[in-house]
């Protein structure tokens, strides 16, 4: 994603007062706005879409990273945990909130 500043970046007044136009161009351009306050950067505007899609690509990246580390830990010796541990702990933190309701 590519922004223009000169387009991009605006003030929050500025965003208010046009909302309709921004969210039109911002709909064609698919491009964030920067919105700015006091000449500071206050928030980002994105559409619906691209925010799906960088939370996507975010929790791709996180389950990348966590399979890479896995494999590296399997490479070095380490084969975690049995499984009938693994299910036995899961089956007794299930069971310990059921209790306590």
């Amino acid at each position: 994603m590519n922004m223009l500043l000169a387009k991009d970046i605006v003030s929050v007044t500025d965003f208010a007062r046009g909302t309709k136009e921004h969210l039109a161009e911002m709909a064609v351009t698919n491009r964030p706005r920067v919105l700015t306050q006091n000449g500071k950067a206050a928030a980002v505007v994105m559409s619906v879409e691209m925010y799906d899609e960088m939370s996507h690509d975010a929790y791709e990246r996180k389950m990348d990273m966590e399979l890479k580390m896995t494999l590296e830990a399997y490479a070095r010796g380490e084969r975690g945990r049995p499984l009938d541990e693994v299910f036995g702990d899961l089956e007794r933190k299930h069971f310990s909130k059921h209790q306590a309701k």
